[in-house]
Protein backbone atom coordinates (compact mmCIF):
# COMPACT_ATOMS: atom_id res chain seq x y z
CA UNK A 1 0.00 0.00 0.00
CA UNK A 2 1.66 3.45 -0.62
CA UNK A 3 2.09 6.08 1.70
CA UNK A 4 0.03 8.91 1.82
CA UNK A 5 2.77 11.97 1.89
CA UNK A 6 1.66 14.93 4.40
CA UNK A 7 0.70 18.54 3.50
CA UNK A 8 2.64 21.33 4.02
CA UNK A 9 0.32 21.81 7.15
CA UNK A 10 0.90 18.30 8.33
CA UNK A 11 4.35 18.35 7.94
CA UNK A 12 4.66 21.58 10.14
CA UNK A 13 2.79 19.30 13.26
CA UNK A 14 5.75 17.24 13.05
CA UNK A 15 9.37 17.50 15.31
CA UNK A 16 11.12 17.73 12.28
CA UNK A 17 9.38 20.03 10.30
CA UNK A 18 8.35 22.35 13.70
CA UNK A 19 12.35 22.92 13.90
CA UNK A 20 13.03 23.16 10.60
CA UNK A 21 10.22 25.71 10.05
CA UNK A 22 11.29 27.37 13.25
CA UNK A 23 14.97 27.67 12.12
CA UNK A 24 14.34 28.84 8.52
CA UNK A 25 12.41 31.82 10.60
CA UNK A 26 14.90 32.67 12.88
CA UNK A 27 17.68 32.37 9.47
CA UNK A 28 14.86 34.74 7.55
CA UNK A 29 14.35 37.15 10.72
CA UNK A 30 18.36 37.13 11.00
CA UNK A 31 18.91 38.15 7.00
CA UNK A 32 16.37 41.09 7.53
CA UNK A 33 17.20 42.98 10.42
CA UNK A 34 20.87 42.04 10.81
CA UNK A 35 22.10 41.71 7.42
CA UNK A 36 19.54 43.12 5.76
CA UNK A 37 19.40 41.09 2.91
CA UNK A 38 16.07 39.84 2.01
CA UNK A 39 17.24 37.44 -0.91
CA UNK A 40 19.48 35.36 1.87
CA UNK A 41 16.75 35.02 4.23
CA UNK A 42 14.58 33.73 1.67
CA UNK A 43 17.30 31.49 0.22
CA UNK A 44 17.60 30.13 3.49
CA UNK A 45 14.13 29.61 3.79
CA UNK A 46 14.07 27.60 0.39
CA UNK A 47 17.21 25.42 1.46
CA UNK A 48 15.53 24.79 4.79
CA UNK A 49 12.28 24.47 4.85
CA UNK A 50 11.08 24.30 0.99
CA UNK A 51 13.79 21.92 -0.31
CA UNK A 52 13.42 18.84 2.34
CA UNK A 53 9.76 18.94 1.97
CA UNK A 54 10.00 18.55 -1.87
CA UNK A 55 12.57 15.95 -1.50
CA UNK A 56 9.95 13.86 0.59
CA UNK A 57 7.22 14.65 -1.60
CA UNK A 58 9.19 13.39 -4.46
CA UNK A 59 10.07 10.39 -2.40
CA UNK A 60 6.29 9.54 -1.97
CA UNK A 61 5.53 9.84 -5.64
CA UNK A 62 8.56 7.70 -6.25
CA UNK A 63 6.91 5.07 -3.85
CA UNK A 64 3.75 5.40 -5.40
CA UNK A 65 5.25 4.40 -9.06
CA UNK A 66 7.10 1.53 -7.18
CA UNK A 67 3.75 0.14 -5.50
CA UNK A 68 1.79 0.48 -8.80
CA UNK A 69 4.60 -1.46 -10.99
CA UNK A 70 4.63 -4.08 -8.39
CA UNK A 71 1.06 -4.82 -8.36
CA UNK A 72 0.62 -4.49 -12.41
CA UNK A 73 3.80 -7.21 -12.61
CA UNK A 74 1.86 -9.29 -9.82
CA UNK A 75 -1.53 -9.46 -12.24
CA UNK A 76 0.45 -10.09 -15.38
CA UNK A 77 1.98 -12.97 -13.48
CA UNK A 78 -1.20 -14.45 -11.71
CA UNK A 79 -2.85 -13.92 -15.88
CA UNK A 80 0.02 -15.45 -17.44
CA UNK A 81 0.35 -18.40 -14.62
CA UNK A 82 0.23 -22.02 -15.82
CA UNK A 83 -2.59 -23.42 -14.06
CA UNK A 84 -4.82 -20.94 -16.38
CA UNK A 85 -5.53 -22.91 -19.42
CA UNK A 86 -8.23 -21.14 -22.41
CA UNK A 87 -9.07 -17.84 -19.50
CA UNK A 88 -10.31 -20.82 -16.94
CA UNK A 89 -8.30 -21.94 -14.22
CA UNK A 90 -7.62 -26.22 -13.78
Amino acid sequence: MAHDPLSPSGALTTPIGATLGAVSLLALAYSVVVVAQILLGLVAVAVLSIGPYLGYRLFAALDAVADAAQRIAAARERESSPERVGGRER
